[in-house]
């Protein structure tokens, strides 16, 4: 499995331009050696951006990702096997995403917080998002409540960071969310990966998550819940917006 490489880059915003060898063509799709490129998961869609060799640049296509990086583009023969390219991620469309996941961390979070609520899905978006969140007792849900209270947090100093824990790690901290299913994530861990990639939004919020993240709260702009909708026993979804959050 290559290395996600974006891991190491935080905060997860402005990416800068990188350069990377053609190692193979898989089906419409350049795998390269190295790629900071996000490949989508985790409720969060994959970057997009451009590559060159200097000469003809291409666009390439929402990054995805097996035990390979996959960057899909229109032409896949326009680039040779060993070429040097330059790869510039889209900004724009990266830095709306990374806003969006940390607002999300900070739903999830005042969610659980109010209600003992826990998120059992999520699908960010570059103008909308949505938050799935499961009650014990749904009757109690307030879109006011839990929107004053994240929006408290929105645009407070408060720093994001990320941490490398070991399970054991993940698993005796309290101030972790969800430690029942992240246990079962785990579980599902291949054996030679010790350590998860942890984002601590100080003093709100420590959960794993492998997605960008800005570097503190005080880049984000106010939130809105833009309507609900019943998901069945216990469950509502939440579709979200960040107010005026243009570039």
């Amino acid at each position: 499995m290559q290395e996600r490489l974006h891991l190491n880059h935080h905060p997860g915003t402005n990416p800068p331009t990188f350069t990377s060898k053609i190692i193979d063509k898989i089906d419409e799709s350049i795998i390269l050696d190295t790629s900071y490129f996000y490949p989508r998961g985790g409720g969060q869609p994959g970057d997009i951006g451009v590559i060159s060799d200097g000469d003809l640049s291409v666009d390439v296509g929402e990054v995805f990702a097996k035990d390979l990086i996959f960057h899909p583009v229109n032409d896949i023969d326009c680039f040779e096997l060993g070429t040097i390219l330059q790869c510039n991620i889209n900004s724009e469309n990266r830095n709306k995403l990374a806003r969006m996941h940390t607002a999300q961390h900070i739903v999830s979070a005042m969610a659980d917080e109010l209600w003992n609520a826990s998120t059992v899905g999520n699908q960010l978006g570059t103008q909308e998002s949505r938050i799935d969140l499961l009650f014990d007792d749904k009757s109690k849900f307030s879109i006011e409540h839990i929107q004053n209270a994240v929006n408290e947090i929105l645009g407070q100093p408060i720093p994001v960071r990320t941490h490398n824990w070991s399970a054991d790690e993940i698993m005796t901290d309290e101030r972790v969310r969800n430690r029942s299913f992240v246990g079962k994530i785990l579980e599902r861990l291949p054996e030679d990966i010790t350590t998860m990639r942890v984002v601590e939004i100080q003093g709100i919020d420590i959960c794993p998550c492998a997605g960008t993240h800005v570097a503190n709260i005080s880049e984000l702009p106010q939130m809105e819940i833009v309507r609900t909708k019943q998901k069945g026993s216990g469950k509502i979804r939440l579709y979200t917006q960040l107010k005026n959050d243009n570039e």
